[in-house]
């Protein structure tokens, strides 16, 4: 008997030392580990909720340069479809336009008719303003200056230097130089296509390019 109490008692001891291990290192254990991985879940759940917002960023992030660059294409585009349709505009007014105005005035104003009528009307008005002085009249290099004396008034022609005309370098029209002034009324083809064109170009371009 005296044996097995003895052994009871010391079965009572190590589950006394059982339960204070469990208690004492165990449960606070337990309790650690259990908080560790709380803590772990909770910044696992943060970095994956950081990386979706990082995520979400980046993709609003490329879809701005995206519609950023779509926006600068259209432009581009846009731009592109202006210039091309100036450069059309331009190379259509150069053709049925400055060539065709050049063609014309070129033609008509090689008329020794019109020439005579031209040199006529200049020293008319020099005269008018009183600007009594050597006159030199240039014809385009093309007509034959006795055909412009024979239509010239012999009163022009007698003001004239040399009393006949003289061959210029130009394919139209006239010009009367001032000597002693030293000034030139020019109204020759290359002049009067400058002057035409000034006030035409316009009407032109409403004509042809009306939207």
């Amino acid at each position: 008997m005296g044996a097995m109490k003895t052994l009871d008692k010391g079965q009572d001891k190590i589950k006394k030392i059982c339960e204070a291990l469990k208690n004492e290192t165990l449960e606070p254990a337990k309790k650690q580990a259990e908080q560790i991985i709380e803590e772990a879940r909770a910044q696992a759940a943060q970095i994956i909720a950081d990386a979706k917002k990082q995520t979400e960023k980046l993709h609003l992030a490329s879809k701005a340069e995206l519609e950023q660059e779509r926006k600068v294409f259209q432009l581009s585009l846009v731009q592109a479809a202006k210039q091309g349709l100036e450069a059309l505009k331009q190379s259509i007014e150069h053709s049925l336009f400055n060539e065709e105005l050049h063609s014309l005035l070129e033609k008509h104003m090689a008329d020794p008719n019109v020439i005579s009528k031209l040199i006529s009307a200049i020293i008319h008005a020099i005269e008018k303003e009183g600007l009594a002085t050597d006159l030199v009249a240039l014809i385009p290099h093309t007509v034959p200056p006795k055909e412009v004396n024979r239509l010239l008034a012999e009163q022009f022609l007698k003001k004239l230097k040399g009393q006949s005309v003289t061959l210029g370098d130009f394919a139209g029209g006239a010009q009367v130089k001032l000597e002693g002034k030293k000034i030139t009324v020019d109204i020759s083809d290359t002049a009067l296509q400058e002057l035409l064109t000034q006030y035409l170009r316009k009407d032109f371009r409403k004509l042809i390019f009306a939207k």
